[in-house]
């Protein structure tokens, strides 16, 4: 192959690899603002009486004990499949005030 081939190959591997970085960039961006603020406020303003926190871990939905590092329970409910402001929300986790209000949100998260 001619040295301008290969120069011409590397920059377009560069390019593709520049384009890709900024759509990873955007999505993430899209992501934050999918959850209205006056909706993560009122879930946040929970944060302090959470027994529990529903969050995502590994493409899954998770619930953990209020503090706690590890997931008590690990469910079947892909992220994937929810909706934008469902993911933003559960990236920065839902508090719960008690197993009812876990299971309420395990359920609208699963149907």
């Amino acid at each position: 192959m001619g040295i301008k081939l290969r120069a011409v190959l590397l920059a377009l591997v560069g390019l593709l690899a520049g384009l890709s970085v900024h759509a990873a960039a955007a999505t993430v961006r899209r992501t934050e603002d999918a959850l209205p603020k006056e909706i993560w406020a009122e879930y946040h303003a929970k944060g302090a009486r959470a027994a529990y926190v529903v969050k995502a871990q590994d493409g899954l939905v998770a619930v953990y004990r209020s503090g706690a590092r590890s997931a008590e329970k690990l469910t079947d409910i892909e992220t994937a499949v929810l909706r934008r402001s469902d993911r933003a929300m559960l990236e920065r986790g839902i508090p719960a005030e008690n197993i009812g209000e876990v299971l309420q949100l395990l359920e609208d998260l699963g149907s």
